[in-house]
């Protein structure tokens, strides 16, 4: 038993090892053959790997593309592919590519491949079809996409930036480094580049460079106009991705945005603001520059930039003539240009009417580039100077450029305003208007109050011209003091709106050259209520005028029009505003009394010897304007006392004051002669507060005066006082012009202040052809208004130190003086003195004084400097001008002989080479006259009447900003003449 139970355990240990081993034996044959087997598998089924690969790297492809439509669309819903699906699309296109070489070796040797080679691509294929197919399984995403913040700064597309750009970009660059500049308001009149400013400012910042100004944030917002501060709220709240909640309280979303900026550096960029918005109540921490909460707004308007208190104003102002012509070259394009020589001098005439103005360039050029003919650049230059832009063909649509324009004139502050700016279309183009003469108009128009006295009526003008100023709808004159100008396409546009909302009813046609009225232009009038015919050279006036509405007629400055048909003004019943000034007509109609509704009646410079009777007719006059009438020889007795509502009566600079021979009497043509305007008649106007303006020739009449209850004097004036060594001027409140000529034995001349007036209007003072004159005496805080000091043909005084006394001196004009050595002396003067002395000094004119060989004797700072004009003074070699002088940008125009600017001597080549650029040959040198003539070279012909002024200051003479003192020969003085018999200084 024993060794039969041995040999089964031996059996079965012999078993289990068999068994164990054929598991080994089978275990290795499965993993040696299976593989052997695909392997060999490979070598029999390559067509099929291969084709099965391209299958699935179709649908793989056909899923990216699915992928990349999905980013697409999440792209314009500004969100961003996720990182998970960028590393597989990533993955894809490299898969991609390996398939496609795999693809490619199958089908090069496809034919030929050795067994190696068909197990390689086989093996290849079926490794990257798992790899594939992995892939289509991962690219099923849910989310493609994710939510970004918004950027630091989001690029803003921008036409072409002209040179002006680029200037006042760096300026407010500058502003944005300096910690003391918390906000800055651009602002400038519409279509003139504000918005383009503002974007480049913007993508300035690109690329990382708003870290250099220590910025996180750029953000550029529209405000537009009527919007709220609530949708400006919003508007940046979702600039900034913020989440408001639906209707909450403009206060809780207001610190929703509120904390997330102030922990922010930020530049917010503020466009097309319309009005004062409160930066609390949209939640915008209060700008501060060195906390680096930075605000630049863009604005029409000046005020605006006053109210929400912008640290620094820049002034966008329109392109000059060279950058201008570039920009209208562009848009037009250099093949339509210099195709003819005569289209490019068309073009150059079409783009200065433009005025500069980028808005009105860029939409005219546009019509103009396919005008290949010289003949539509003809028509499209006669629309633009008639003001009938729509008759240009491509520009029917004035939506482009008057329609824009017309919101400024829509947000003017009320219809008085408004009407006020329409107005200054009356004047031809391009004509700077005197400040004092457009309120006259306003006044005559019944559009400025009667309520208070004629200096605050004044006042109210002055305002309005400061406020349309500000809302870019007027800009300076050619002296900015003195004078307002229409920008050439504004004046389209109030052309537009005046003659366009009132059709027929506004005819203007002042400069338009007119030589004669023709009966079918005079039949087209007969709706008018306005009617401009200033400018022109109208000889001869119809015997009726079939206007039975016309209440405004001006025929100023018609120069060869010398008689007023009797017969004309009873067809004009309805007149109230009659403007017969400049016009040398000898007589005016006794029917003149006919016009029961007249309320302003202008005469000056005419030729009118004798005031009719009818006048005093005009029960409603209330401004009657008789200055510098030369040959007015007799006003009526009854004449002024008629004109019981005569609320201004300028009598200023008339000879006829001059003829004075009896204390009780102003003017008289005889000795003895009685019936003669008196003093006495002023007090019978009912006005409670008359303006006067007169010249006299006898001192008691000017106490007097003062005793007329209710009268101001506005403008005063001395002329040829017999006997009188020392004048003593006390100066009343009222008072803004003395003018003291001709007094050929006044040795002194004494200015006070009235008791009781604290404050001063005096403005103008000339002293002219005052030979003894040796002392000038200035009460110390009476002068500090003065602007204008022009004095002249004196050959005592040495100098002029007393200007320093004046503060606010613009302009001074000193001319024929030939005692004068030094025009003022420094010596004694303070430093803190010195730098204010000349401080606010625009225009200096220096005219046939032999032997002065300083203007002062230490070099100054003349920072407001614009004009220089120096004649016939040959001892005069150096100029007292710092660098500064030349740096301060406002340098304009320095005029003299060619051989005084050769002489001179200076310190250094660089001051000469800075003012180099500004000097302009004399082209002649008149005689210097009594001030009020023209600041411009005598014209040879007629046709110069009304072209452009630029102030040319070659004498002491000024007169209507537009006119052009030149007279034809045929029956008009000559120009020497007529200097010589005008009189002083106009207002």
């Amino acid at each position: 038993m024993g060794k039969a139970q041995k040999g089964d355990c031996s059996l079965d240990r012999s078993m289990a090892v068999l068994a164990f081993l054929d598991s080994i034996v089978c275990v290795l044959v499965s993993r040696l053959w299976s593989p052997l087997i695909a392997h060999l598998g490979y070598l029999t089924q390559t067509d099929e790997n291969v084709t099965n690969l391209s299958i699935a790297i179709e649908r793989l492809d056909a899923r990216r593309s699915d992928v990349n439509v999905r980013l697409e669309i999440s792209e314009r819903k500004q969100e961003a592919c996720n990182h998970e699906v960028r590393e597989w699309l990533q993955s894809v296109d490299r898969v991609a590519h390996e398939v496609e070489e795999i693809k490619n070796n199958y089908k090069k040797g496809r034919c030929f491949l050795s067994c190696w080679s068909k197990y390689k691509i086989s093996s290849g294929a079926a490794k990257k079809l798992k790899e594939v197919e992995d892939m289509h399984k991962r690219g099923a995403f849910t989310d493609v996409s994710v939510k970004l913040p918004p950027s630091s700064v989001q690029e803003k597309p921008t036409a072409t930036s002209a040179g002006g750009v680029q200037y006042n970009l760096k300026k407010v660059l500058s502003y944005l480094k300096d910690d003391g500049v918390g906000m800055v308001g651009i602002w400038g009149m519409g279509g003139v580049g504000k918005t383009t400013l503002l974007k480049e400012i913007n993508n300035y910042f690109l690329c990382g460079i708003q870290e250099n100004y220590g910025f996180d944030l750029v953000l550029y917002v529209v405000a537009s106009r009527g919007c709220q501060p609530e949708q400006l709220q919003a508007d940046i709240a979702e600039r900034l991705g913020l989440f408001l909640k639906p209707g909450s309280s403009i206060e809780s979303r207001a610190s929703v945005v509120f904390n997330f900026l102030k922990k922010k550096r930020f530049l917010l960029l503020l466009d097309d603001l319309w009005e004062f918005v409160d930066l609390t109540d949209i939640g915008i921490p209060h700008p501060d520059g060195q906390r680096k909460h930075k605000l630049v707004l863009a604005t029409r308007f000046e005020n605006v930039c006053g109210y929400m208190e912008a640290h620094k104003r820049i002034k966008v102002d329109t392109l000059g003539p060279e950058e201008a012509w570039q920009l209208f070259v562009e848009k037009v394009s250099e093949d339509i240009i210099s195709s003819d020589s005569v289209i490019e001098e068309l073009a150059k005439e079409v783009a200065k009417e433009c005025g500069g103005l980028p808005l009105a360039l860029i939409t005219v050029g546009r019509a103009m580039s396919t005008k290949r003919t010289y003949q539509e650049w003809q028509h499209a230059l006669a629309s633009l100077k008639k003001s009938r832009v729509h008759e240009i063909s491509g520009m029917s649509d004035l939506s482009s450029v008057h329609t824009r324009l017309k919101l400024s004139y829509e947000s003017l502050q009320d219809d008085r305003i408004k009407s006020c700016f329409l107005c200054c279309s009356l004047w031809p183009e391009g004509y700077s208007i005197v400040k004092f003469e457009l309120i006259q108009c306003w006044m005559g128009l019944g559009l400025l109050e009667n309520s208070g006295t004629p200096d605050e009526t004044y006042d109210k003008g002055y305002f309005i011209i400061e406020s349309l100023k500000k809302a870019c709808m007027l800009e300076p004159g050619d002296i900015e003091y003195e004078e307002v100008r229409l920008h050439d396409i504004i004046r389209d546009m109030a052309l537009w709106i005046a003659t366009g909302s009132e059709e027929g009813k506004w005819i203007l046609q002042a400069g338009s050259g007119l030589k004669k009225l023709l009966k079918e232009d005079i039949e087209k009038w007969k709706e008018a209520e306005k009617l401009s015919l200033m400018c022109n050279y109208i000889k001869e006036l119809p015997h009726t005028l079939d206007c039975p509405n016309l209440v405004f007629l001006s025929l100023q400055q018609n120069f060869q029009l010398k008689t007023i048909p009797p017969s004309l003004f009873p067809s004009l019943a309805a007149l109230t505003f009659l403007d017969l000034s400049w016009d040398p007509i000898k007589e005016l109609p006794r029917e003149i009394g006919l016009l029961v509704q007249l309320r302003y009646l202008n005469l000056n410079r005419t030729d009118i010897k004798t005031l009719p009777e009818e006048v005093g007719h005009l029960k409603k006059l209330e401004y009657l304007h008789i200055c510098y009438m030369d040959n007015l020889n007799r006003i009526p007795s009854g004449v002024i006392s008629g004109l019981s509502r005569l609320r201004i009566l300028n009598l200023y600079g008339n000879k006829y004051a001059g003829h004075e021979v009896d204390e009780n009497i102003i003017g008289s043509s005889n000795p003895g002669e009685e019936n003669e305007f008196t003093v006495e008649e002023l007090a019978c106007l009912t006005a409670e507060s008359k303006a006067l303006g007169i010249s006299l020739k006898n001192i008691s009449t000017l106490q007097r005066l003062y005793r007329v209850p209710g009268l101001q004097m506005r403008l005063l004036g001395f002329y040829k006082l017999e006997g009188e060594i020392s004048l003593n001027i006390h100066i009343p409140q009222s008072l803004v012009a003395v003018n003291i000529r001709e007094c050929l034995s006044l040795e002194q001349i004494l200015f006070q202040r009235q008791v009781g007036n604290s404050y001063l209007r005096l403005e103008f003072i000339t002293l002219w052809d005052l030979p003894k004159l040796e002392k000038i005496i200035l009460e110390e805080p009476l002068l500090r208004s003065v602007r204008v000091l022009t004095f002249g043909r004196n050959d005592k005084l040495n100098d002029l130190t007393l200007v320093l006394k004046l503060p606010c001196l613009e302009h001074l004009d000193l001319s024929f003086c030939n005692n004068i050595k030094q025009v003022v002396d420094t010596k004694e003067l303070r430093e803190d003195q010195l730098i204010y002395a000349f401080h606010r000094l625009k225009i200096l004119q220096l005219n046939h004084l032999p032997n002065l060989d300083s203007i002062c004797d230490t070099a100054l700072v003349f920072p407001s400097l614009e004009y220089i004009d120096v004649s016939v003074c040959p001892s005069l070699k150096k100029l007292p001008f710092r660098a500064e002088t030349t740096n301060s940008g406002k340098l304009k125009q320095i005029r003299g002989e060619k051989r005084w600017w050769d002489g001179l001597e200076w310190e250094n080549g660089s001051m000469l080479s800075s003012l180099l650029p500004f000097f302009r040959m004399s082209e002649s040198n008149l005689l210097a006259s009594r001030p009020d003539l023209a600041n411009t070279p005598t014209m040879s012909s007629p046709n110069a009447f009304f072209t452009k002024r630029k102030p040319m200051l070659h004498s002491s003479s000024r007169f209507s900003s537009h006119l052009q003192s030149i007279f034809e020969a045929e029956g008009h003085a000559s120009l020497e003449d007529s200097m010589l018999k005008s009189n002083n200084f106009n207002e």
